[in-house]
């Protein structure tokens, strides 16, 4: 007896997270990053072990640090937001002040205000007519 789940494809809920592929299975995006990653990584790779003679191991560490953060935007993506974004909303997050202070304005000083700017302004008022006069 055959078991039917085999031919069900899962479809995700939401259609939003349903990316279109361009190429390997990868979309537009994460080929860029990932080609952006391997012309920093190679000539990276090169510098060290043909340039600075330190070694294979030490050459292929610095091709994986020096690609690494254009790997990561290719791929990490939480809450529909990409790896740079969250890192820009968290550097404005720290930026701004720890203590935030509540400042309200009070209604009454701003009506007591009002009542005293309209009672200058009559008051001036009736001096201009008065010299006119």
């Amino acid at each position: 007896m055959a078991k039917h789940e085999e031919y069900f494809i899962k479809v995700p809920k939401d259609i939003a997270q349903i990316k279109q592929k361009f190429m390997f299975g990868l979309t537009k995006r994460q080929c860029i990053c990932f080609g952006i990653g391997i012309l920093v990584g190679f000539p990276m790779f090169y510098l060290c072990y043909r340039v600075l003679n330190l070694g294979l191991q030490i050459s292929c560490f610095a091709l994986g640090i020096s690609a690494s953060p254009f790997v990561v935007c290719g791929i990490y993506q939480k809450n529909g937001l990409f790896f740079e974004q969250a890192v820009k909303m968290m550097i404005d997050f720290f930026k701004k002040p720890k203590v935030r202070t509540y400042q309200s304005e009070n209604t009454y000083e701003i009506l007591e205000r009002c009542v005293e700017y309209q009672q200058l302004h009559r008051k001036l008022q009736s001096c201009q007519n008065s010299k006119k006069n």
